[in-house]
C-alpha cells in the first residue's frame, strides 16, 4: 500500500530540499573538517559539534539534521530561509518543538551517490538536486549518536554496509527494480533516480512512512508496499531486486530484553530470513535479472566450507556470487549487535542478552557468521547443465574498492566462460603485477607471484611458464596460441602444458585477473 502521511505537505518538503542543496559530504569536510565529518560517520558527535560553533550555514544544518541539537529561531531561518519564508516551523512535517527552540524529528544525513549511478541519475533526471550535487537526503531514527536505545519503531539510517551495497547495485532506465525490505529506501530512490520503475516493500508501517519522506525529499517516485518479504509482489518478476533485509540472527529467548527490533531482525530462526530471501530470487526475476543483497548467514564449528549455507539455499539454475565482509566469531557477533542496540556492558539487560544468545548459538554447534554480500541472477549455461548453478565465494579483506562495482560486473559477465572457450579467446592481464622473490645471489626466483592492484587484491602463486603466458596476455593471441609458443620455447608437451597452465588461467579468470576477449587481427 502506499503511505499518505505527507500528502498535503510536498512545497515544504520541496523547499527543504533546496535548502540542503548546498548541505553535502564535501561541504561538510571543507566547512568543518575532515576530522569531524569521519567522527560523524563512526557516530561520535564531540568534533563536529564542537567544529560547528562556529555557526556558517553548513554548520547550522549540521547541528539541526545530523547532530540533532536545538536551533532558537534565528538561527533556524538562516538553516532553513527557503523552507521557513513558506510557513511555520509548527506546520513542517520534520520539526519539533524542543526546549529553548526547534529540533528535527529525524536525524537526517547527506548520502554521496556512487560513481557508477551518476550518469543514469544526470541522463534520466537531469534537473534533480542528486543528478546536479551527486548527493540524496535519508532521513531515519535518531540513534547511537544521540546516545538513544532503539525501540521497536527505530529505523536504520545509511551505515557502512548499505553505502557498500549501493555502490555494488546497479539500475537502467525503464527497469523494473524491487527494494525488498527497503527501511528508510536508499536503494529505491537511487534507482528511481536512475530512471527505474520502484516498487519497495517492508514489513513496518514506520519504515515505510520515512521511505515516502526521503522519496518526496529527493524527488523519486516509488510505489511503497506493507508486507513480509516477497509477499506484496506475489506473482511479479523484475529485472533487478535489491535488499538489505532484517538478517540480524536473534534467537527468541534474547529478544525479550534485546527488544523487538523489526529494523534487523524479523523475527525468523536462525539465518532462516537470510535463506528465504535467496530461494525466493529465481520466482521473481526475469531471465536476464540481477539481485544485489546483504546477508548473514551461520557458519557450523569445523566447517571447511564457510559458503556451504549458501550453496544450499541456492536453487536449480540461480547463480551466486558471495563476497564475504567478515567471517565474525559467535561472539564478537553477539557484542556488535548488542552495541547496535545500545546495551553496552553494565546495562541490566546485556548480560542476560549475552547468556542467552550465546548459549543459543552454543546448542545448535555455531561458531562463527558470514557476513557479506551477494550478487545473483539465472545462469546462462547450456540447458543440460543448468541444474548446477555457479558459485563463486570471495573473502574481501579490508575495505571495498572504489571499483567495486566495475570489478564484480567483469566477473560476472565471464562466469561460464569454460576451458575450452579460453583456449579459443585472447588472455588480457588486468590489474596485475608481478612479484618475483630471489636468494641472495641467485639467478633464479624461489617464489613468483601476481598480485591484483584492483578488485580485492588477489594473489595467486606463478610456475615459469605461468609467468611467461601472463608476459604476453596482451589481447593479441589466444590462450591455446600462447601455450602452444610457451611449450616449443620450453620443450614441453604441448598437451602436458597445458593440462598444467589451464586450471591457472581458469582461476586467474575467475578473480578477475586475467579478461578475455576475442583475439585482435590485423
Amino acid at each position: 500500500m502506499t503511505v499518505d502521511l505527507w500528502e498535503g505537505a510536498m512545497r515544504q518538503v520541496t523547499h527543504l530540499r533546496s535548502d540542503l542543496a548546498a548541505w553535502t559530504r564535501e561541504s561538510i569536510a571543507v566547512d568543518l573538517g575532515e576530522r569531524a565529518l569521519e567522527a560523524l560517520n563512526r557516530d561520535v558527535a564531540v568534533p563536529a559539534s564542537l567544529a560547528a560553533e562556529r555557526g556558517s550555514r553548513i554548520a547550522l544544518l549540521t547541528r539541526l539534521f545530523w547532530l540533532g541539537e536545538t536551533l532558537d529561531d534565528d538561527d533556524l531561518r538562516e538553516a532553513l530561509p527557503t523552507t521557513i519564508a513558506d510557513g511555520q516551523p509548527a506546520d513542517l512535517p520534520f520539526l519539533e518543538v524542543a526546549t529553548d527552540g526547534w529540533r528535527s524529528r529525524w536525524q537526517i544525513v547527506p548520502v554521496d551517490v556512487p560513481d557508477h549511478l551518476r550518469p543514469m541519475i544526470k541522463e534520466s533526471n537531469p534537473e534533480s538536486t542528486a543528478a546536479q550535487t551527486d548527493t540524496v537526503w535519508i532521513a531515519s531514527t535518531r540513534g547511537a549518536l544521540q546516545g538513544n536505545r532503539h525501540a521497536s519503531d527505530f529505523v536504520m539510517g545509511v551505515g557502512g554496509a548499505s553505502r557498500t551495497l549501493a555502490s555494488l547495485a546497479a539500475y537502467q532506465p525503464g527497469q523494473r527494480v524491487l527494494d525488498l525490505g527497503t527501511g528508510s529506501g536508499i536503494h529505491a530512490i537511487l534507482a528511481a533516480l536512475a530512471g527505474a520503475r520502484v516498487t519497495a516493500t517492508d514489513i513496518s508501517q514506520p519504515a515505510l512512512e520515512l521511505a515516502e519522506f526521503n522519496a518526496d525529499l529527493n524527488g523519486a517516485k516509488i510505489d511503497l508496499r506493507e508486507g513480509s518479504l516477497f509477499e506484496p509482489v506475489a506473482g511479479e518478476r523484475f529485472d533487478v531486486i535489491v535488499s538489505n533485509p532484517p538478517f540480524v540472527i536473534t534467537p527468541p529467548s534474547a529478544r525479550g530484553t534485546v527488544g523487538a527490533l523489526d529494523y534487523r531482525d524479523a523475527g525468523f530462526e536462525g539465518d532462516q530470513l537470510s535463506s528465504e530471501v535467496v530461494r525466493g530470487l529465481s520466482d521473481h526475476l526475469v531471465a536476464a535479472g540481477r539481485a544485489w543483497m546483504l546477508l548473514n548467514w551461520e557458519i557450523a564449528q569445523g566447517a571447511d566450507d564457510p559458503y556451504s549455507a549458501l550453496r544450499d539455499w541456492a536453487q536449480p539454475g540461480l547463480d551466486l556470487h558471495v563476497i564475504m565482509r567478515e567471517q565474525l566469531p559467535v561472539t564478537s557477533y553477539i557484542e556488535m549487535w548488542l552495541a547496535d542496540g545500545g546495551l553496552r556492558p553494565g546495562h541490566p539487560d546485556y548480560e542476560p542478552s549475552y547468556r542467552a544468545w550465546l548459549t543459543d548459538f552454543d546448542d545448535r554447534g555455531v561458531t562463527h557468521v558470514g557476513l557479506g554480500y551477494v550478487s545473483a541472477g539465472p545462469t546462462c549455461q547450456s540447458p543440460e547443465d543448468a541444474g548446477a548453478p555457479l558459485f563463486l565465494g570471495q573473502h574481501l579483506r579490508g575495505t571495498a574498492p572504489p571499483n567495486l562495482h566495475a570489478y564484480v560486473e567483469s566477473l560476472w559477465r565471464q562466469r561460464n566462460l569454460t576451458p575450452a572457450d579460453l583456449t579459443a579467446l585472447a588472455p588480457i592481464a588486468t590489474d596485475v603485477v608481478e612479484h618475483r622473490f630471489y636468494h641472495p645471489g641467485e639467478p633464479d626466483p624461489w617464489i613468483i607471484k601476481f598480485t591484483q592492484t584492483g578488485g580485492f587484491g588477489e594473489e595467486i602463486l606463478a610456475t615459469t611458464a605461468l609467468a611467461g603466458f601472463v608476459s604476453v596476455a596482451d589481447g593479441e593471441l589466444t590462450t591455446g596460441q600462447i601455450i602452444a609458443a610457451l611449450a616449443e620455447l620450453l620443450s614441453e608437451d604441448p598437451a602436458t602444458l597445458t593440462s598444467q597452465l589451464l586450471p591457472k588461467v581458469v582461476e586467474m579468470k575467475r578473480l578477475g585477473m586475467l579478461t578475455f576477449v576475442a583475439p585482435h587481427c590485423e
